[in-house]
């Protein structure tokens, strides 16, 4: 029977636990996303879950109308991930958060509890080793590509590997649509802007090569301290952007906010450590000049982009960051190998990535 009381407060969910017969000591409202409505729950043995509801609007914005059945694909993809990549990664430190259970009529996904801080938080943290870090979800998110080429998203059960989120296909070209406000904000011609996104932000439409994460960034790796500072687990959540992709943009997006942590928190070596430790992963052949090309575009767009809507610093800072995005921009458009090996992206990875 479905619950009459909201599940969007507290007071919702516990109602909602209670009828379904759940012993539960308290209900937490985290703060920190904007799409949907994340409690920490207490069971009555001491442990604690993370429930997340997806209502048909933004929890940040009521008035901001979003598809709930996103939540369908996260309960979907944390089906699949197990079997894929257990047996890979079986001593990695780096795991997909583990699935409870998911209620569709109501939209509710019940998950492991991974910790408070995410990795974005904990960058600056003395203890932990961020190149080690960096190389560990190289290593994890490559895996996830590689075993995923053949892996259907259908929710119908079936394998069909046309099959994609829909919301994720959209939500992922905002970027790509709005960066001629971003350039012309700061001073850049918009028909780079309108050239990128007709010929690279259009593809991500078609891309069909594997499973990606969809939303891949720090920020959405939590970090739980074991029992000293010097080890840590860590945890990848929010699955609902998941798609079929071209792997391109999940190294990119991680990519360009790696950089920006060691542009911004210490320089501590997230970047290199990343991109060495993903082209070490996969397959010889798996990553060409046209994959370089579309991981850098994307990178580009990020990084011009996304700090002039999310703030890391001043408008002096941000003017660079833009300008450094365009020229990354431009190089791929145009082909440009010694641009691009030069690069804030490429500078120390080179070799791994272009070749001698």
């Amino acid at each position: 029977m479905a619950t009459t009381t909201p599940l969007t407060s507290i007071e919702g969910l516990q109602a909602y636990l209670t009828s379904k017969g759940l012993q539960h000591t308290s209900v937490e409202l985290l703060t920190g996303g904007t799409a949907n409505f994340v409690y920490r729950v207490t069971l009555s043995d001491g442990t604690t879950v993370i429930y997340k509801h997806a209502a048909p609007y933004l929890s940040s914005n009521a008035n901001f109308a979003f598809d709930p059945s996103r939540m369908d694909y996260e309960d979907r993809v944390l089906e699949i991930l197990p079997p894929l990549l257990t047996k890979e990664l079986l001593d990695s430190r780096v795991k997909a958060v583990g699935w409870h259970s998911y209620d569709k009529e109501q939209k509710l996904l019940c998950i492991n509890d991974g910790g408070d801080k995410n990795l974005k938080d904990a960058y600056e943290v003395p203890e932990l080793n961020i190149p080690e870090i960096g190389e560990d979800i190289g290593k994890w998110v490559a895996a996830l590509h590689a075993r995923s080429t053949t892996t259907s998203l259908s929710l119908s059960g079936n394998e069909d590997l046309k099959a994609n989120n829909p919301i994720g296909v959209a939500i992922y070209r905002h970027s790509y649509n709005n960066l001629h406000v971003a350039l012309e904000a700061y001073g850049h011609r918009i028909e780079l802007a309108e050239y990128i996104n007709n010929t690279f932000g259009s593809q991500l439409t078609i891309d069909n090569e594997c499973i990606c994460h969809g939303d891949f960034w720090p920020g959405n790796i939590l970090v739980k301290f074991q029992d000293d500072q010097n080890h840590a687990t860590l945890t990848v959540v929010d699955w609902e952007m998941t798609r079929r992709g071209t792997s391109a943009t999940d190294v990119g997006q991680f990519a360009a906010e790696a950089f920006l942590l060691d542009r911004f928190r210490g320089g501590r070596g997230l970047l290199p450590a990343f991109l060495n430790a993903y082209a070490g992963t996969r397959k010889k052949g798996d990553i060409g000049k046209e994959w370089v090309r579309r991981m850098a575009v994307h990178w580009g767009v990020h990084i011009a982009f996304w700090p002039t809507r999310v703030k890391w610093a001043d408008r002096e800072e941000t003017q660079k960051l833009v300008d450094i995005g365009v020229g990354v921009l431009k190089a791929a458009m145009d082909g440009d190998w010694e641009e691009l090996r030069r690069s804030r992206l490429l500078e120390d990875v080179a070799d791994v990535y272009i070749g001698t």
